[in-house]
């Protein structure tokens, strides 16, 4: 099994973390068609609520493992790493059986919290994929931390394509039934996906023969931690950084809640309400879209970051840090403008009939929200793991505050969740690269890192906006019209490129640590003028 650089382990994982998230988008109109609009906005609550059991059970002893993992070999002690992961995968399988069973028990009053009901059978019928995922995590953290990026990245297409093909027909046919029931048909997938994604790690684990270590590898005067020094210092990873990504969840699933409450006193009714709650749900599913790429960068950082500090390697470090806020720009600042630009278009092509304000005035945090999480990411390498909690705890509670007053005002309602939003984003992102720069010392200079991704994106900004006026005239049908809006999202993508390496916006350097097959694919002319 071949190990990956940071860059291509990048490439890898974001090119997957993409295509998850493009089956996603295609995914979401198609269930609102068999579910609903009403249908729709009770899966989102049962949604969150598994969501936030998930990332409470899963997301921070996944990146524990990951960056224990990759200290470990980093100091040439594999012996311990696996035995790191052993324990870490028997307390996954505890933690998350008891998790589900909780969630299977509190899904009545998790619902009527959010004034749901109907959302009850759907979240029990989440409650099993607590568990299935909690072993994956154990894996893929493992995998992360040993730098194996691209059986990962496989494991996600598969888990996403086989949760969208089961997921749409468990909600087509239990539609037939009932409501409810074709709701909760439309969560099968999860834990079938998930389950699949597992199996495929196993095989991948034994088969690769990673369950066996070779003399050669063990430094035998390296350190032999006893199984309770492994425990203590996975949990003392895991933590901190399941409390910074409960946070942002828990203040997510509180903030559906107000929301769901306050669009009631704006004087909305039921159908009207949960229509609502929806279209904002439309709109996040895809701001996440380019997030995909930011959070495969941030999987690939942290163990990265982790080795180098564990070996004290200060130049390494900003070099990561550097090339982690300079891949943000580069992914967030274009897919701002075009969703900005396009947002009708887009609209149109995934049928989505209202809200499309929230994408054209709303994307704006995108770029906030990826800053944010690569700044959390390197807190959590450099061993400041509550650093990044207590900043998006600010923003989180700027957003609950906002949502509650401008929510509930029945002129703004869902659009005050905009405000809330780039407030939730922005705040954290400020104090954040004040801590990284100011306190721990290490210069990122935003300004220099965001001027070719600005001026490139800026030019095809105007590019798009003039296509996509010209193509509007044409008042062609359907198809048409969906064609001529994705010939336009790529030329766009094109004009980008060029421009990010004529602008010096990405270095000949950056592009070979990504892929050096994508660098000799470009013309000999543009090579040339490339820093």
């Amino acid at each position: 099994m071949k190990q990956q650089s940071t860059g291509k382990g990048f490439a890898y994982l974001s090119m997957a973390e993409l295509l998850v998230k493009i089956m996603s988008v295609v995914y979401v109109p198609l269930l609102i068609r068999i579910l609903g609009g009403v249908g729709h906005g009770i899966y989102v609550v049962a949604y969150d609520a598994f969501t936030l059991i998930y990332v409470l059970t899963n997301e921070g002893i996944q990146r524990g493992i990951s960056k224990l993992i990759s200290e470990l070999y980093a100091q040439n002690n594999p012996r311990d790493a696996l035995r790191a992961f052993r324990l870490s995968r028997t307390l996954l399988i505890g933690g998350g059986l008891f998790a589900g069973l909780l969630l299977f028990v509190l899904a009545p009053f998790i619902t009527q919290a959010a004034e749901t009901p109907e959302a009850t059978i759907a979240i029990r019928a989440l409650a099993p994929t607590v568990m299935i995922t909690a072993i994956l995590s154990s894996y893929r953290g493992y995998f992360l931390g040993r730098r194996y990026v691209s059986a990962n990245a496989l494991s996600k297409i598969l888990e996403q394509l086989i949760n969208v093909v089961v997921s749409l027909g468990g909600a087509y046919l239990l539609m037939r039934v009932d409501l409810v029931y074709g709701v909760a048909g439309g969560t099968l997938g999860t834990s079938v996906g998930a389950l699949f994604a597992v199996l495929l790690l196993m095989r991948e684990f034994y088969k690769g023969r990673l369950h066996k270590i070779r003399r050669s590898e063990q430094d035998e005067n390296a350190y032999h931690h006893t199984g309770r020094e492994l425990v203590n210092k996975l949990l003392s990873y895991s933590f901190p950084i399941t409390i910074s990504a409960g946070v942002i969840h828990l203040g997510g699933f509180i903030d559906s809640l107000i929301i769901n409450n306050r669009l009631l006193d704006a004087g909305l009714v039921y159908a009207a309400a949960k229509t609502a709650y929806s279209e904002l749900a439309k709109f996040k599913s895809l701001q996440f879209v380019p997030n995909t790429i930011v959070v495969a960068l941030a999987s690939v950082l942290l163990p990265g970051v982790s080795a180098a500090k564990a070996v004290g390697d200060e130049e390494s470090i900003r070099k990561k840090i550097n090339y982690a806020v300079k891949m943000v720009f580069l992914v967030s600042v274009p897919s701002f403008v075009g969703m900005t630009v396009l947002a009708g278009p887009i609209y149109d092509v995934l049928k989505y009939e209202t809200g499309v304000e929230l994408l054209r005035y709303g994307s704006i945090s995108v770029i906030f929200l990826g800053m944010i999480q690569i700044q959390t990411v390197i807190f959590q390498g450099l061993g400041k793991f509550y650093w990044g909690t207590f900043t998006m705890l600010g923003g989180i509670l700027a957003r609950l505050l906002i949502n509650y007053v401008l929510v509930g005002m029945p002129e703004v309602n869902i659009m005050g969740a905009l405000v809330s939003n780039v407030a939730n984003f922005f705040i954290p992102f400020v104090v954040n690269h004040y801590l990284i720069t100011k306190v721990l010392g290490y210069k990122v200079k935003l300004g220099k890192n965001a001027f070719g991704p600005v001026i490139s994106a800026a030019f095809m900004g105007i590019v798009i906006f003039l296509l996509g006026e010209l193509f509007g005239m044409l008042e062609a049908g359907y198809i048409i019209s969906s064609i001529l809006t994705m010939v336009n999202i790529f030329i766009g993508m094109g004009i980008y490129a060029v421009s990010m390496l004529l602008t010096g916006g990405i270095t000949s350097d950056e592009l070979n640590e990504i892929s050096p097959r994508i660098y000799r694919m470009i013309p000999k002319g543009i090579q040339r003028r490339m820093k």
